[in-house]
């Protein structure tokens, strides 16, 4: 089975990480159908595409495809720099950035714990001290591929999407997410802000791989269906909350509470 990793050529940052990919980690040119150029390395194959990566549907690489990686970049309004990894999804009855709405793409978290700690290593190695490293919240699309799927992003402006050190942190993470998912109590994380620190250390320092994360935000239009989704689309089955418990108001926390009681799902408070 191959792990795809995808960057879109409309996206300075994923072309940034994509060039530093084939540079430094051995990727070799090949085509895909005797016509598309791609690039491969053992069972890992960079592709190229030609729209915006939230709006992908399908996969035009062929068959054999376990897992996606995007790569991409990250804006925010405060311009802040960061490198993130999530799993996409739209929790909420609007798809502005892609897929459909109340829909949770597959997570596969052990290949998301492998990126986010990459990335954490790799920002000390490369003197990344400006930059934040963190877990976001389940944002934006694509929600409709049948396999797992997961972001690393650099942010928040196009002075961090082409920095070359910025670049390397970033493919050294989609690379060891696609060679080295690592195997923790798998979860789903809830509460918190868009971004998740306390999700973050708890996937960093614990042994704990979590996929989804439900914000605090989520619960100003609570949709119990969609935290059953957020479990059943955590590859390898799941059956652990990790809770940022003073993340969360007591409305809403109530709410959550009840529901993963009726699921049977273990609560972890952090």
């Amino acid at each position: 089975m191959t792990v795809l990793i995808v960057a879109s050529m409309t996206d300075p940052a994923a072309m940034n990480i994509a060039k530093i990919l084939v540079k430094n980690f051995g990727f070799r040119e090949q085509t895909i159908g005797g016509e598309r150029v791609a690039y491969k390395r053992d069972n890992i194959l960079l592709a190229h595409i030609e729209t915006d990566i939230l709006g992908l549907c399908e996969l035009d690489v062929g068959s054999g495809i376990e897992s996606a990686i995007c790569i991409s970049r990250h804006s925010s309004e405060s311009g802040k720099p960061t490198l993130t990894t999530h799993v996409p999804g739209n929790p909420g009855p609007a798809a502005e950035l892609g897929g459909t709405p109340r829909t949770m793409a597959w997570a596969d978290p052990y290949r998301l714990k492998s990126a986010l700690i990459e990335l954490s290593e790799s920002s000390s190695r490369l003197g990344l001290e400006e930059y934040s490293v963190s877990l976001e919240a389940t944002h934006h699309g694509p929600t409709e591929l049948r396999i797992p799927v997961l972001f690393v992003e650099i942010g928040s402006t196009r002075e961090q999407w082409l920095s070359p050190r910025a670049g390397e942190a970033a493919a050294a993470a989609a690379f060891k997410a696609a060679m080295e998912p690592r195997e923790s109590r798998s979860a789903v994380g809830f509460g918190g802000g868009h971004y998740s620190p306390k999700h973050t250390t708890a996937v960093i320092n614990r042994d704990f791989a979590i996929g989804h994360i439900l914000p605090e935000y989520f619960f100003e239009y609570y949709d119990p269906q969609i935290v059953e989704q957020a479990f059943r689309k955590t590859t390898g089955g799941c059956e652990t909350a990790v809770i940022d418990w003073k993340g969360l108001k007591s409305n809403g926390r109530k709410r959550l509470i009840s529901k993963l009681e009726e699921m049977g799902v273990e609560k972890v408070r952090v």
